[in-house]
This record gives structure tokens, sequence and C-alpha cells, in this order.
């Protein structure tokens, strides 16, 4: 009624709110700057769907604040595209090395990331970086050899079967490349071990099984550290690292029989931990083709490749291609495995989808992953962040004195790029690192 008084707060109860009469003012701002944009989507009415208007208002702010911000040479950003429309999927530019997906992907490359050719060589496998002469340990790609007596790194001599891989060495101040061991039991993945020595996957082949391998770089000295589980041959070790308590963890898939220099399969490819007191342990199966696999910084993590989609010499679009991820529990043992990527080729193009094969982990907790398109990077959460463009990369290793530099392997190069990030694992490499 007319002069009646207004009971104190029914303006708040009935009227509008501070913030909410701010935000509404905020929002008509805005809306007309919006309405001068010419060629804006918003264009079209939404009379009966305002969801759907705010919506388009949304992507248009966040497609235009991607095209103003700034990007460092060589890079570009990653699009979604569309097989029915004819949109590309892939990079926004042309001749781009660096295809962000999210910004945090800029903090790793930095102002100015460039990558650099080292060294034009069969790099395949390894990827082991030893500060103690700023050298950089990789193995060859796999060629039928003809040899009768060789230096080997095989226990027995001369090393028994018609397939072959080399261990060599590239110094990373010269970039003179020497080959360590000739002929060796089809090496692949390598690692130091906490006292620097060099620990070699040894794939095996005939009846000769796989196993570990611990090297002296300084005497070539080498011994046998594992070469069965319960009297049960390995198939063919792929990938190895250490933690911090010694034990050395590897991946045992079946693609020694799968690729031809192997007749037969002992037993399900598994991951494989070996005990101070020599002692292996099974601690996770259930693979396609357990591959590359790396321990977070804190080691409460363990990060697991499965290439399934290479089942040998052939691609199959039904298998995996996938990182998984497993808690680390107090004892060491694993828990809580779950996906953490399904890995794809970001133009979509040849062999089709992902194949993550090394990996690698910064201190925090980014992932690193090569693959066909080049070196897709995670975060922690399994977000994509990025790629690094390089045809068909296999492995990749941290290294130099900052642990920063980071280098791939593709099997006919090494190439390298300095990131705004810090390798992590390195336990013996971490002893000389400079800050």
């Amino acid at each position: 009624m007319k002069g009646e008084a207004v009971p104190p707060g029914s303006q708040q109860r009935h009227g509008l709110k501070p913030l909410t009469l701010v935000a509404m003012i905020i929002v008509a701002i805005f809306s007309v700057w919006f309405s001068q944009i010419p060629n804006a989507p918003w264009s079209m009415r939404y009379e009966d769907d305002a969801e759907n208007f705010l919506a388009t208002q949304l992507d248009w702010i966040t497609g235009a604040a991607k095209k103003q911000q700034k990007l460092p040479p060589g890079a570009c950003f990653w699009q979604q595209g569309s097989l029915i429309k004819g949109i590309p999927t892939g990079p926004s530019e042309p001749n781009c090395k660096f295809q962000v997906r999210d910004p945090e992907f800029l903090e790793i490359l930095g102002s100015a990331p460039e990558l650099k050719l080292v060294a034009k060589t069969d790099a395949h496998e390894g990827g082991v970086y030893h500060p103690d002469n700023n050298e950089f340990y990789f193995s060859s790609s796999r060629h039928t050899v003809s040899y009768t007596t060789l230096v080997t790194s095989s226990d027995e001599k001369p090393s028994a079967g018609e397939q072959n891989t080399e261990v060599k060495k590239i110094s990373l101040s010269t970039g003179e490349v020497t080959t360590v061991f000739p002929v060796t039991d089809v090496a692949n993945g390598m690692v130091l071990d906490k006292d620097g020595h060099l620990l070699i996957c040894q794939q095996g082949q005939g009846k000769k099984p796989g196993y570990i391998q611990r090297v002296d770089v300084k005497t070539l000295n080498t011994s046998i550290v594992a070469d069965n589980w319960f009297g049960v041959p390995f198939n063919s070790p792929n990938d190895v690292v250490v933690k911090s308590d010694g034990t050395i963890w590897f991946t045992d898939p079946v693609y020694a029989r799968a690729q031809g220099f192997k007749s037969k399969v002992h037993v399900e490819g598994q991951l494989y931990r070996i005990r101070q007191d020599g002692v292996v342990d099974a601690m996770a199966s259930n693979f396609q083709r357990p591959n590359g696999l790396a321990f977070s910084e804190d080691e409460k993590r363990l990060y697991l490749t499965d290439t399934g989609f290479l089942k040998g010499e052939e691609y199959d679009n039904e298998m995996r291609h996938h990182i998984y991820v497993y808690e680390v529990r107090r004892d060491g043992t694993l828990s809580s495995r779950r996906l953490l990527a399904s890995v794809g080729i970001y133009d979509g193009s040849a062999p089709g989808l992902g194949l993550p094969d090394g990996i690698k982990v910064d201190t925090k907790g980014r992932i690193y992953v090569g693959s066909p398109d080049g070196v897709q990077v995670f975060s922690r959460s399994g977000k994509p962040l990025g790629l690094i463009a390089l045809p068909d990369v296999v492995n990749l290793g941290f290294a130099g004195e900052k642990l920063n530099q980071l280098y791939f392997l593709n099997d006919a190069s090494i190439h390298m790029i300095e990131l705004q990030a810090t390798g992590a694992g390195l336990h013996y490499a971490s002893k000389y690192k400079k800050q």
C-alpha cells in the first residue's frame, strides 16, 4: 500500500543482491561490446535458448584468446577437425614444429624453443645420459648379420643367432659416435644404476633367453643380473628403470617371438622387479605389449606404456596404444591401475593410432612419450599438453648438466631440445646436476 513502511531486509529478500546487480551490469557492458564486433558468431538469434547463446559466446572468446596469444617461433595451436565437413585435424599452420593443446605446454617450451639435429645415426632405443664423460648411450635398430667371432656384450662368445643390435654412445661435447659393443644379444632399453653402471635389456634369440645385463662402462666387464622368473625364461626384456631403493624394474613383452627371432613364448608379457638380493618378482600383468616405463619424481606412481597396436611387424587397430599409471604402495607393490591416456596421432596420419613407446617424466610430474609423430607431452593427470613434431620417435632421454635437454631417438638420427623442465628419476646423473 502507498505510504506503507518497508520492513527491514525486505529489499534483499525481494530485490536484487548487490553482487547480482554488479554481475548484471558487467554482462550488460560486455553484451554492448560484443554487439559491436562484426561477424561474431552470436549474430544469429537465440531467442529461446539462452544456454546456447552463452556457450557460443564463450567458444568465440576462447578462440579469440588463442589467436591473440603470443606463441614462440615454430609453434602453433592444434585444432580439432571434422571428417564429414572436410576440416583437417592437426596443426593450425603448416610446418609447425610445436603443436600446442594446452597453455602449460608453452611453459615447457620457453620463449625460443629449437629442435636441433645432433647426429645422423642409427639410434633406436636406450637414451641414457652418463655425466662422467658427458656421454649418451643408445642401441641401434635390429638387423640381420653374418659373423663368426666379434667383440660382443654377450656372456657367451660368440653370440648365437643372426639378429643383432649394437650398443653405441655419442659424446655430447664433440658429437662423435662410437660403438661400444658391435654384437649383442639384441640389446634394447637401458638405464644407469645408482653406481653409474649400465643396465641393458638383452632380448636374447633362438633358444637363448632374454636377460638383464650390467656393464662397467670403464672396463666393459659384463655380468648377468637376472635371466628367469621361477625358472621360466624371459621373453624379450624391453625397457628398464631403477628405483631409489636399488631395485630394477623392467618390461618383458613377447616381441622376440612376434618379430621372428624366437620360436615360442614362455610366459605372458609381464612387469618384473629384481630385488637387491637378486630375487625376481612379477609385479603386474594383463598387458598386450608392455613397453616403456618410468617412475614419478616421488616414486609414488609408475607409468607404463602398452604398444599392443604394434603386434610384431604389423599394426592392429583393435589392440592397445595406451599409457597406464599405477599407485606404488609403501611396501613397493603396485595398486590401482588406471588408464592415463589413449594415444593418437596429432594429425590422424599413418599409422592412424599412436604408439607410445619410450616414456620419461620431469620433476613436475609431466610425462613425455615417444610416438610416430614425435614426442607427445601430458600433464600429471593425463591431459594432452602438446607435441614436439619429429617422425618416428622411439625413445628419448633427459641429459645435460641441468638435466633439461631432451634427446630424441628415431632410428635415423638423434635430435635435442632444451626445455624449461628437469628430468626425473636419473639417480646417478642427479648427483652431478648443476642448479
